[in-house]
């Protein structure tokens, strides 16, 4: 009996250098159901999706921008069934589709089954002062945060406070990404500043009307406190299924994306994880971000994710599948729960970890045999894979070619 069609929603935005854009996220989870025989449709408004090309999609759906209209998109979803046959599972990938989808839950739940979070909880999820204030009530620490409405609220705020350096963030991501063009924004996830005078430059900077953003006490120390819960709980907000990685590296350094990280074991974030998804009422596979602050020994909330996390592939390497676990708890043929895993696992994002590696060895924090050296011990990397070669060669003929094209140009300059 063959299993049901799961459509994967994408969304990459076109640009004009017509650049390949590669949703690793999407990635991992096209890559877990594939290989397990589920056909897989990639639901995506742009043909610059890198996804594309994966062996293992069976047939892609273009559709609407959700950032032109949702109202479009919504439609295109509903026709959907009109033209596949059975059960029909919808897996949002991004922050963008996660939300559009739990806005419309309602609706969209009627013709397909949909293994993330409804109306009520993706509003609280993708909220970030929400997600602290819900610490807060269960007694988990979070950081020194402000939510000042606009820039004279910065301005007024930048005198009083004084625990600098401080990281300008937004309030929900995904709206912090579309409509800030800003190239101080473009590739991080925070502004850090260190006095008065660059809180509010950065602040004016990164201003969208209407759109909240929150400054935050930077903890100390460096990307290897930063440890994350990737888990499914299940309809009744229980934990069927979970994994713990630390962070070795991001890129940009301190506010940007995870590039090399390893499993591990962690009973403090463990336990906070799953009681702030529980006090949400969370279902789906999330992702619980948390940084161990020198200062008071304790791990602080850094954020939700309401969807497939960048490093699923490291919990997918180390044997816990969150995507597939939760593709076949919702069309009831559930796979054994997994909560144990092999500690010191890698998983690299090898072509972004170099230029982290880099910068950090510029400082004479690590040497590039020693990156190297580690390198060649990862269980995965986030774009290379065996089984899929096609996409993993075309990702790394681009990534050599333009190491290529900076050299030449660097020694003509």
């Amino acid at each position: 009996m063959s299993l049901p069609y799961c459509f994967v929603l994408n969304h990459v935005s076109d640009n004009k250098a017509g650049n390949k854009q590669y949703n690793l996220s999407t990635l991992s989870v096209v890559r877990s159901l594939g290989r397990r025989k589920v056909p897989v449709i990639l639901v995506t408004p742009s043909k610059a999706d890198a996804v594309i090309s994966s062996k293992f999609i069976k047939k892609v759906e273009y559709s609407p921008d959700i950032h032109n209209s949702e109202e479009e998109m919504l439609n295109f979803l509903l026709q959907i069934p009109k033209r596949y046959t059975g059960k029909l599972v919808l897996f949002p990938t991004t922050d963008e589709c996660s939300n559009f989808v739990g806005n419309y839950y309602d609706v969209l739940s009627d013709v397909f089954l949909i293994p993330s979070p409804n109306a009520s909880t993706i509003s609280k999820i993708n909220n970030k002062k929400y997600q602290y204030e819900s610490a807060e009530a269960l007694n988990i620490p979070i950081p020194e945060t402000y939510f000042p409405k606009n820039p004279e609220d910065v301005a007024e705020l930048a005198l009083s406070i004084s625990n600098y350096p401080y990281v300008i963030k937004p309030n929900i991501s995904f709206e912090w990404k579309k409509k800030s063009s800003n190239n101080e924004v473009k590739g991080k996830k925070g502004i850090k500043v260190s006095n008065p005078d660059e809180l509010i430059t950065a602040s004016n900077d990164v201003y969208v009307a209407g759109h909240e953003y929150m400054i935050q006490e930077v903890i100390g120390g460096r990307d290897e406190r930063l440890v994350t819960f990737l888990g499914f709980m299940d309809s009744n907000s229980e934990p069927d299924s979970y994994f713990i990685r630390r962070k070795i590296r991001q890129n940009p350094l301190d506010f940007g994306y995870c590039t090399m990280t390893e499993s591990c074991h962690n009973p403090i974030v463990l336990d906070q994880s799953i009681k702030i998804l529980q006090y949400m009422k969370y279902h789906g596979v999330a992702g619980v971000e948390w940084k161990l602050d020198p200062k008071t020994d304790t791990y602080k909330l850094i954020e939700i994710n309401a969807r497939p996390v960048n490093t699923t592939g490291c919990a997918i390497a180390s044997g816990v599948d969150l995507p597939a676990i939760a593709y076949f708890n919702f069309i009831e043929k559930p796979l054994p729960s997994v909560r144990e895993w092999e500690d010191g696992q890698l998983w690299a994002w090898i072509a972004m970890d170099f230029w982290a590696a880099k910068e950090l060895a510029s400082e004479n924090k690590i040497t590039m045999w020693s990156w190297f050296r580690k390198i060649c011990t990862i269980k995965a990397d986030a774009i290379f894979s065996f089984d899929d070669l096609s996409l993993s060669m075309s990702y790394y003929y681009m990534f050599f070619k333009n190491m290529l094209v900076n050299k030449i140009n660097k020694f003509f300059k």
